[in-house]
């Protein structure tokens, strides 16, 4: 997969949102608002923009699923963790126009009218809202980060050691809800693989409080790194946790995401740095 720029996140005091989910919230906030405001000046509901957008989420989702079916056939609960993000937007949005359209042919003239201005307004906040968001900047290799971590034994470890093999590498803390859900997954999928490097790295947190939090969940060591001085998140400009990069073999980031990964997004980083899937098994 060739790698792009991508919008950067975007804080919102404590919450953290992926640059696409902004731009997606803002296209739906605008065209929302325009539809109320023509659809009250001309009496009559818009109740069409609501549920189209109900629509639009619930096919984007499904159209997800679909496409990813290794990550979820074989545990079909996973499919309700909407949370996780995973929603395929060209579906959705087809999906809701023609929902929206066809709504809207009830109330002949000023239904589409509403419909055009509604989506014209979204289709404008769309635009604005990408000339206006940043771009993620580009993020250094892992050699020139110049940045060394520690394992839970107190040994040093430069991170451009992980250089000649693929890595998944993971910013979190044991305080995180997000990160403390992410981790199990993380070591399942990615956890003792000779042909991608897992690399959990603990941000800010002593070696102790890192070594107490593993034992109790019954977590693996073998992949922990400590980062005290958070000097990984400095060199890769961390908005949020957790954050996790897909590396490459030969140490360039192509990928970063931010906030709790579903199973196919983790899966489709990978590929994107040349990590085959494995084959799903039931659990």
């Amino acid at each position: 997969m060739e790698h792009v720029p991508q919008l950067a996140p975007v804080s919102l005091g404590p919450v953290v949102l992926s640059g696409e989910r902004a731009l997606v919230a803002v296209a739906l906030i605008a065209g929302l608002l325009v539809a109320e405001i023509v659809g009250r000046r001309r009496g009559h509901d818009v109740e069409w923009a609501w549920t189209s957008i109900l629509v639009g989420l619930a096919v984007a989702r499904l159209a997800w699923i679909v496409a990813h079916p290794q990550a979820y056939l074989p545990r079909p609960l996973e499919m309700l963790y909407v949370w996780q993000g995973g929603f395929l937007a060209w579906a959705g949005i087809a999906a809701g126009l023609t929902w929206a359209a066809w709504r809207s042919t009830r109330r002949p003239g000023a239904g589409r009218s509403t419909l055009a201005w509604a989506a014209a307004a979204a289709g404008g906040a769309a635009v604005l809202a990408l000339l206006v968001l940043p771009s993620e900047p580009e993020r250094p290799s892992l050699e020139a980060m110049g940045v060394t971590v520690q394992t839970l034994a107190g040994a040093s470890e430069p991170v451009a050691s992980w250089q000649g093999t693929p890595a998944v590498v993971n910013l979190w803390a044991t305080w995180c809800p997000p990160c403390r859900r992410e981790l199990p997954m993380l070591v399942e999928v990615v956890g003792g693989r000779s042909d991608v490097r897992l690399a959990l790295v603990s941000q800010g947190e002593p070696g102790p409080i890192v070594d107490a939090y593993l034992r109790e969940e019954g977590l693996p060591a073998v992949d922990v790194r400590l980062d005290p001085a958070r000097s990984l998140g400095a060199a890769v400009a961390l908005s949020g946790y957790p954050t996790t990069l897909f590396v490459d073999a030969d140490g360039v980031v192509q990928e970063l995401a931010v906030g709790e990964l579903s199973r196919a997004r983790l899966l489709r980083g990978m590929a994107a740095v040349g990590v085959p899937a494995r084959p799903a098994t039931l659990p």
